[in-house]
């Protein structure tokens, strides 16, 4: 029984954090993730060009929740973008 409810919260979650993924809810997660992961890599010193690392990514300040959110509204609405 316990492990039929294990599974049952285990399966609800993945649910869930796909939903999240697929609406771009947890794109502040991702970025932080990625911030985190490109850091790592260029204090280790195998941060190459091949492996998808830049001089902004790395010397970048971390974007709070409300400036990662800006900054996407910006990104999104700042060029022309019409199908005709």
């Amino acid at each position: 029984m316990n492990s039929t409810r294990t599974l049952a919260i285990r399966i609800t979650g993945n649910i869930w954090s796909w939903i999240r993924q697929v609406s771009g809810d947890a794109a502040y997660e991702n970025y932080l993730r990625s911030t985190r992961r490109v850091a790592e890599m260029a204090r280790a010193g195998s941060c190459t060009m091949h492996a998808g690392c830049s001089t902004h990514a790395t010397s970048a300040q971390v974007l709070t929740r409300e400036q990662f959110y800006l900054h996407a509204l910006r990104r999104r609405y700042s060029t022309v973008s019409r199908c005709c």
